[in-house]
């Protein structure tokens, strides 16, 4: 009898093992959070969203970075649903709340469309007590969600925020800007340029640029416009004592220009820059 007493304790504490075996943190340092996920899921990347999807299956997780995020904001993005060109989710119930380490989150079930399959799962917010934000969903094939349910909410509850690596210059430029516009308005002898970058509240942003020219080609004079719009993810960092404004571009290009505050005035790579609030986010 002892000895099967030892094997069913055996027995149960080498699949506990397994469990946690089959778990990894996945970790945002400079952000400062970790959250786990089995480590057979596949990561990629798209903008500042990590997105996980099991070997086996249909389950999804989307982890979204939202620094300066705030409650009210949360409930309305969850409330309200998300759609773009891949992805249609909606709320299907209340938002509840749920605590995890060092800060706090919300929850609610939904609904959506992946890829033109039908999904159930949730979507969460949670907010660390150092500013830190992030957005996550948990989706699986209608037919699938009743096994990936209780998954899901282990990852959500497994959330962990700790101290950002970005120093403290760093997170107050990201909640000084985030929901604005810069605005920059150049002009040459015969060269007109107007510059607007659009920061919005949950790292994207949109980039425009226009430019006008007159040239004289002797015959009489030439007039030429042109602009462009590129988007993608921005973030603030700190680079050896400087804080920096980073914008990585849907295109994979990247760059970045060192902000100031001279006298009251912002300067960002050396340009005055005019701060108002952005009208082209959601």
């Amino acid at each position: 009898m002892k000895q099967l007493y030892t094997f069913k304790v055996w027995l149960f504490m080498a699949f506990i093992m397994m469990v946690v075996a089959k778990a990894h943190a996945y970790t945002d340092d400079e952000l400062g959070f970790s959250i786990d996920i089995d480590e057979s899921y596949q990561l990629s990347r798209q903008y500042d969203v990590a997105r996980f999807k099991s070997a086996a299956g249909d389950n999804v997780v989307m982890i979204k970075n939202w620094p300066g995020l705030t409650q009210e904001t949360a409930r309305d993005y969850l409330l309200s649903g998300y759609q773009n060109d891949v992805l249609a989710v909606v709320a299907t119930g209340d938002v509840n709340k749920q605590q995890v380490e060092n800060g706090t989150g919300l929850v609610v079930d939904v609904m959506g469309i992946f890829q033109r399959k039908l999904m159930k799962g949730l979507a969460a917010a949670f907010i660390g007590d150092d500013g830190q934000g992030i957005v996550l969903l948990a989706v699986a094939a209608e037919s699938e969600w009743d096994q990936f349910k209780s998954e899901a909410n282990q990852i959500a509850s497994s959330v962990v925020f700790k101290q950002p690596s970005a120093g403290p210059g760093a997170r107050d430029w990201y909640y000084m800007l985030a929901g604005k516009s810069l605005s920059f308005r150049g002009e040459s002898s015969d060269t007109r340029r107007k510059e607007v970058l659009h920061l919005c509240r949950d790292s994207g942003f949109t980039h425009r640029l226009a430019t006008s020219s007159m040239e004289d080609s002797g015959t009489g004079s030439a007039f030429g416009f042109s602009t462009k719009a590129k988007s993608g993810y921005w973030e603030v960092v700190d680079v050896d004592g400087d804080s920096r404004l980073a914008l990585h571009y849907g295109d994979g290009s990247e760059e970045s220009a060192v902000i100031e505050d001279r006298d009251g005035r912002f300067y960002l790579g050396g340009r005055r820059y005019i701060i108002e609030r952005a009208q082209h986010c959601r």
